[in-house]
């Protein structure tokens, strides 16, 4: 479980953050045969990359095929990038990863390197609040891409997030996070992931004894954005 250091209204506080449990959890399913259990492998399909495919290959053999290959366990396997160019499959050792960046109508804008990034959400400076938004403006203006819970690790940690999600619910709005000393960075959740908005959604209920709450993570890397409108015909 991951954790998260979360201010709000001057206090901060370490919590725990875990994936939300189903609402009703099923049972692993297990496929079984007369001759006993099926268990998954990785093997390799046979099949040639980059067959030299013509008519008369094709009517007397099978070139698009590699039996010598076919159904050997894959063990240890790594990731690895081909040359494409070359006129044989090699691995390409020298390469630059780049992040394509998009307009809202699909054409290509601008392309960067790729940054390494590091995990930000469990640093000395805590995630802060950078503003609340109203929950029907962020449901249909961002698309969310993951979602976490957040969990409490004792009775103080239990009044905080209660205290947070009650006041979101009251307020029918949901808490921007931001990143770093001023806040103004995205969410990063592991080291090399991909940076983040992250929006916190809240629910509460009871008191006592009797209270509970529900605090959601709500992770987003889209902003939905209209077009603009085409210019007029003269």
């Amino acid at each position: 479980m991951l954790t998260i250091h979360l201010e709000n209204e001057g206090r901060s506080a370490r919590v725990g953050l875990s994936a939300p449990m189903a609402a009703s959890p099923t049972a692993p399913l297990e496929q079984v045969t007369s001759a006993g259990k099926l268990n998954r492998v990785q093997v390799l399909n046979g099949q040639n990359p980059r067959p030299a495919v013509t008519a008369p290959s094709l009517l007397e053999g099978d070139p698009e095929l590699d039996l010598q290959t076919a159904g050997r366990l894959l063990r240890d396997a790594t990731a690895v990038y081909l040359d494409t160019s070359a006129d044989q499959p090699v691995i390409a050792t020298e390469f630059k990863e780049v992040e394509v960046v998009y307009t809202p109508d699909g054409r290509e804008k601008e392309r960067r390197p790729r940054v390494f990034r590091t995990a930000n959400v469990d640093t000395t400076a805590p995630l802060k609040i950078v503003r609340r938004m109203p929950a029907k403006e962020c449901l249909t203006r961002f698309v969310f891409r993951g979602m976490q819970q957040l969990v409490h690790t004792d009775g103080l940690t239990f009044d905080f997030l209660h205290g947070l999600a009650k006041s979101l619910q009251d307020g029918q709005s949901m808490a921007l996070l931001g990143a770093g000393p001023k806040g103004a960075g995205p969410l990063v959740l592991r080291d090399g992931g991909t940076p983040f908005r992250a929006f916190l959604y809240g629910e509460a209920e009871g008191s006592g004894e009797q209270a509970r709450y529900r605090l959601l993570l709500l992770l987003s890397d889209q902003e939905l954005k209209r077009p603009a409108a085409p210019a007029p015909e003269s």
